[in-house]
């Protein structure tokens, strides 16, 4: 479920809270484990009503389920094709689930998806840390002193399936925004013992499973192993040049990397265990503000938390807090370079984007470059999430009002421009009242567009998604240099999620509500926002494999 409230805000707030589905599988995790003995087979009858009830969620509730698929004949087509395919005898709800995801990734959506009815088993598959460079897969880690030359080989087969083979079949298994998403994907399908089972059929767990490799030397390596057997031991890498500060207990941090703070480095690690989040959506009413603020104290102080909401908002990290310090201290300093690393920034709350843009640049200049905008599509689902929502506060101050199965193009810039839609649009004010923190530094103006180094860069990779993606976007309009490996999101896509569950089965899952278009008038761009100095092998050789080659490549002369 990603929050998106802020329909008739000023151009200063474009794109508010895209809040990515990874937060979400992690922030409910305890509702997709639901009491459903998965082990019990489900009749033909009662599958082909969940099956009736899925492809009326997509009609109904995502913007547009046949742009990608092919059409509404198309989409219809795999659909009946999917009910008569149905056995007789049933199915059990994990090999429904199994059975259902062709269907929903013939959308090629990457926010739309299902929920596995298993829990997540990362560090289960390969025993190596994977990532990625040039469409390749390398080795970043390893857990066994055994394979320590293999930091750096690149992942050439499976099972010897090649890596385009194993892709191709991950394309009829999830939805994909671009290349670079579906190679992530592919990196969590090899991690986990049970994706790894889908993506290689006919495969079995307890036998080994066979790898080629291409060494950094050029020459080729075979490795066949056992994945049953349990990791050995920690992580071992390639040492780094570069110490990043921590985000063990919480996601954002800023450090200057050397001692005359010329070189200030911001690592953003996600986008919602920060104060600012939580004030607004206790603003909102959302029920689940206690249970998540209370998790995100417990990890950052490891003790009990406050029981009196205030009280425990109040004690989180506040990115106001943190932006304001850090402009102080570069002000200061006379810092040349803010280097902003975003590589394992998967979302959150996009807020965070609009708070550290008030600290750096001009509201002018801002609201100059924001020509992004999205079409939310209503649906009987959207009001379901959204109960404090309405039809009647959605329809104030617009001349034609919108039923609940309509569209809404308010902020489309033809619609804006013509004031054809809204009759007039709300005081920013009724909004950032919602979130007292910056609220209060925003009325008081002291530290707006404060102190911008002369050199923004970003550090990018394929995990920079949803929020994250937003918080790029953003500032490659600005000015800022991309280094690094291109998103896997793309910034014309779908996004912004709403959550289901089917019937029978108790099946869960998240479906699009709305059209974004972060470059309307550039597809291209849209598609694949590749940075201004993209990370290499040859790259990654020059620097010893270095985790950090991106950061060492972004300070070079």
């Amino acid at each position: 479920m990603v929050f998106s409230f802020f329909r008739k805000i000023k151009n200063f707030f474009p794109s508010f809270f895209k809040l990515s589905r990874l937060i979400l599988v992690i922030c409910l995790i305890s509702f997709f484990l639901a009491a459903q003995n998965k082990g019990n087979r489900i009749s033909k009858e009662l599958l082909i009503e969940d099956l009736r009830q899925l492809a009326e969620i997509l009609e109904k509730s995502h913007p547009d389920p046949y742009l990608r698929s092919g059409g509404k004949v198309a989409f219809h087509r795999r659909f009946q094709e999917a009910l008569l395919l149905l056995p007789e005898e049933g199915k059990t709800a994990s090999k429904f689930f199994i059975y259902l995801l062709p269907f929903v990734a013939s959308l090629k959506d990457g926010h739309t998806f299902l929920l596995p009815p298993w829990p997540n088993q990362p560090g289960s598959g390969l025993p190596f840390g994977l990532n990625i460079v040039e469409e390749s897969l390398y080795i970043e880690k390893v857990f066994s002193p055994e394979h320590k030359d293999l930091i750096g080989a690149r992942l050439l087969a499976v099972n010897h399936l090649p890596l385009s083979d194993l892709l191709n079949r991950l394309k009829n298994l999830v939805g994909w925004d671009n290349e670079y998403q579906l190679l992530s994907y592919l990196c969590r399908f090899l991690d986990d013992i049970s994706l790894l089972e889908i993506l290689l059929p006919g495969w079995n767990p307890d036998e080994p499973i066979h790898l080629d490799f291409n060494l950094p030397t050029g020459k080729k390596e075979s490795l066949t192993l056992s994945i049953k057997e349990k990791r050995k031991g920690p992580a071992i890498e390639a040492p780094s040049k570069i110490i990043l500060p921590s985000t063990e207990k919480i996601d954002f941090v800023y450090a200057f990397l050397d001692q005359k703070k010329e070189i200030c480095l911001l690592r953003i690690d996600g986008m919602f265990s920060y104060r600012e989040n939580f004030e607004f959506f206790r603003a909102m009413g959302a029920p689940w503000v206690m249970t998540q603020a209370a998790r995100v104290y417990s990890q950052i102080y490891q003790r009990k938390p406050p029981e009196n909401l205030d009280e425990l908002i109040a004690s989180i990290p506040s990115a106001t807090e943190c932006f304001r310090q850090m402009v102080i201290e570069m002000k200061k300093a006379g810092t040349k370079k803010l280097l902003i690393d975003l590589r394992k920034n998967s979302g959150g709350n996009s807020l965070m984007v609009n708070i550290l843009l008030y600290f750096l640049f001009p509201e002018d200049e801002v609201k100059r470059v924001s020509s992004a905008f999205s079409v939310k599509k209503y649906s009987d689902l959207y009001f379901a999430n959204y109960p404090s929502d309405s039809l009647e506060k959605i329809n104030q101050e617009r001349k034609i009002s919108l039923t609940k199965e309509d569209y809404d193009f308010a902020e489309d810039a033809y619609f804006k421009s013509k004031e054809l839609l809204i009759q007039k649009e709300s005081y920013l004010e009724k909004y950032i009242e919602m979130v007292p923190t910056f609220c209060e530094e925003y009325k008081s103006g002291k530290y707006k567009n404060y102190y911008r180094p002369p050199e923004i860069i970003v550090i990018s990779s394929p995990w920079t998604y949803s929020s994250g993606y937003t918080f790029m976007a953003k500032l490659y309009k600005l000015g800022a240099k991309i280094v690094g490996v291109p998103s896997g999101q793309s910034g014309n896509c779908f996004g912004d999620t709403l959550m289901f569950q089917l019937k029978n089965s108790g099946l869960r899952g998240f479906v699009s509500y709305k059209l974004f278009l972060e470059f309307p008038e550039d597809p291209q761009l849209g598609y694949l926002l590749r940075p201004h100095q993209e990370l290499t092998y040859t790259d990654l050789v020059r620097y010893n494999f270095d985790p950090n080659t991106s950061i060492l490549i972004a300070l070079e002369k």
